[in-house]
C-alpha cells in the first residue's frame, strides 16, 4: 500500500476502468432499477425485475471511492486524511457483499410478493437478458410467447381505451 510508484502506474489504467465501471453501474441504476421501482409503485402493466441490479449502487460507490483512495495514496496524502475514505470504501465493499448475498432472498421475495399486488409471472415475453430477470404482467392474458414489453403496454392502453359494454 505504500508503493507510490506502483500505485501511480496502476492508476494509468485503473482510473479509466473504475470510471467506466462506475458509469455503467450508475446507468444500470438509472435505466433498470429506478424504472422498475417506479413501475411497481405505479402498478404498470408489465414490470421486468432483475434482482442482481441491487448491487449496482454499491459497485458505483466502490469504484468511485477506490479511485479517490488510490489517487490519495499516489499523491501521497497523510493517513489522517485518507482514513475516512478508506473506511467508507470498506463499508461500501461490505454492503455490496451483503447485497450480493441477498440476491436469492430478493428474488424469492419478488416471487412471493408480486402476486399479492396483482402481478402474474410471465416467462414467455421476449427480450429477457438472463434467466435472473423475471417479467411480471398485470393481466395473464398479456403473457403471450414472443411478444415484447412494448406490446404488453400497448395492450394495456387499448384495454383502457375500449368502452365497457
Amino acid at each position: 500500500m505504500r508503493d507510490v510508484a506502483g500505485i501511480r502506474k496502476t492508476l494509468i489504467w485503473g482510473i479509466p476502468l473504475y470510471l467506466a465501471l462506475a458509469t455503467g453501474s450508475i446507468l444500470m441504476v438509472a435505466y433498470i432499477m429506478v424504472p422498475t421501482m417506479e413501475g411497481i409503485a405505479e402498478r404498470a402493466p408489465v414490470v421486468r425485475i432483475g434482482p442482481a441490479v441491487l448491487v449496482a449502487p454499491f459497485v458505483a460507490a466502490f469504484c468511485l471511492l477506490g479511485g479517490v483512495v488510490a489517487s490519495m495514496r499516489a499523491i501521497p496524502c497523510s493517513d489522517r486524511i485518507i482514513k475516512p475514505f478508506e473506511r467508507a470504501f470498506i463499508a461500501t465493499v461490505l454492503a455490496g457483499v451483503v447485497a450480493m448475498l441477498l440476491i436469492p432472498v430478493t428474488a424469492a421475495l419478488a416471487r412471493s410478493q408480486m402476486p399479492s399486488i396483482g402481478y402474474t409471472q410471465c416467462h414467455a415475453l421476449q427480450g429477457q437478458p438472463t434467466l435472473w430477470f423475471t417479467d411480471w404482467v398485470r393481466d395473464p392474458a398479456w403473457c403471450v410467447k414472443g411478444k415484447s414489453l412494448d406490446w404488453v403496454n400497448e395492450q394495456a392502453r387499448l384495454s383502457v381505451a375500449r368502452p365497457i359494454p
